[in-house]
């Protein structure tokens, strides 16, 4: 009885180390009056996940090239537009648009797309992590983020990337194709950094004042070509 107890439990650890993961990636702007449903597919789908206790991460990455119409994004940045670009030159497209979606660094579509984010996510839960990370020691102190973390193997030359996102947040727009429309937005990535992928670290990264309640960090490592091997997410609360 003992031996089949333990079978059991070294069965859930397969299990569950043999699950996939999604990290999908919203590339979005308030200056699209086609980003909002974009938005609220991406809300839907992280509490989704919640619900079913699902691992899928999301990140909105707010760009910058529609801020001349009009509005500028309070939650745009330069480099998000430039990870974009870095995506459209990997897959081979003739350039970039809101809104996107990625799915693991691999497939990408429009943002809004239901169903084929819903496929996207199937496909990514059958397949097996490549890394296994685990977070420890996050702590905020005076607006930074302090963690360590481990993975379960050396690394070859991956990168970790560390976002810092925010949820349930909403603003009023003024000007531009949404004027009028207060918006909202789930996992809004308020820092992003990249390091070098290793065996164990220690992270500081700086962050704007954030409702903490609201307010997580999610590490996910990608090859030199993008694809996403392994993602982990932890509440700074």
């Amino acid at each position: 009885m003992r031996y089949i107890f333990l079978l059991v439990i070294l069965l859930a650890v397969e299990r569950l180390c043999a699950q996939g993961f999604v990290v999908i990636e919203l590339f979005t702007s308030q200056g699209c009056s086609s980003c909002p449903a974009a938005d609220k597919n991406l809300s839907e789908i992280i509490q989704r996940a919640e619900r079913e206790g699902k691992p899928v991460y999301g990140l909105s990455f707010h760009v910058d090239y529609w801020n001349y119409i009009g509005w500028k994004d309070p939650y745009s940045s330069k480099e998000f537009t430039e990870r974009q670009r870095k995506y459209s030159k990997e897959m081979g497209s003739d350039g970039v648009y809101t809104p996107q979606m990625i799915v693991n660094g691999e497939s990408e579509f429009v943002g809004s797309q239901k169903g084929s984010a819903e496929k996207a996510i199937e496909e990514a839960l059958k397949k097996k992590p490549s890394y296994q990370i685990h977070i420890s020691d996050l702590a905020v102190t005076d607006n930074w983020v302090r963690l360590r973390y481990t993975v379960d193997k050396i690394p070859g030359d991956e990168t970790l990337n560390v976002a810092v996102v925010e949820r349930d947040v909403e603003n009023y727009v003024a000007r531009g194709e949404n004027s009028g429309k207060t918006l909202h937005h789930d996992n809004v990535v308020r820092e992003f950094k990249s390091f070098p992928l290793q065996r164990q670290g220690q992270l500081e990264i700086k962050i704007p004042p954030l409702n903490s309640t609201k307010t997580s960090v999610i590490l996910f490592i990608q090859d030199k070509h993008q694809k996403i091997l392994s993602a982990s997410v932890k509440p700074i609360s």
